[in-house]
């Protein structure tokens, strides 16, 4: 059995439903971002706010993803003393695992401001909350 391009395949469907592919094709979503602590992150010092984001990247929306309702992923990310990135995994996932890759690979590439206590710049564990709300679609015409 050929494989279909699911692309074309969906403009096929979409033709003979009588539907034009603007119709059914999302924009991309709108990703919110939230950065936090929790007692317990980091055990050996107590942070007060999370550092700032010095740079990030919007994740990569999966192409073939169209999203009905907000969807967000939990990450914990372990900053180096530069505010590098270090190591992320996921906490919560959002239920899609393409969107999770989308987030996870987007947040290794951010930059945090580094923290520093009593001169010391430390390493760090943060939540990272990405959200992805499907934006508004313009009526057709």
């Amino acid at each position: 059995m050929p494989r279909l391009n699911s692309a074309p395949a969906l403009h096929l469907a979409l033709m003979l439903l009588g539907a034009t592919p603007a119709m059914a094709m999302a924009a991309d979503p709108q990703v919110s971002t939230e950065v936090f602590v929790e007692a317990g992150d980091n055990p050996s010092f107590k942070l007060q706010q999370a550092p700032a984001i010095e740079s990030s990247t919007a994740p990569a929306t999966p192409p073939d993803t169209f999203l009905q309702a907000p969807m967000a992923v939990l990450l914990v990310a372990q900053l180096d003393e530069l505010g590098h990135v270090s190591n992320v995994m996921v906490a919560r996932s959002s239920g899609l695992r393409e969107m999770d890759r989308a987030a996870l690979a987007a947040v290794r590439q951010w930059r945090f401001d580094p923290v520093v206590v009593e001169g010391i710049a430390l390493h760090v564990r943060v939540r990272v909350r990405l959200t992805f709300v499907p934006t508004a679609e313009a009526p057709p015409g």
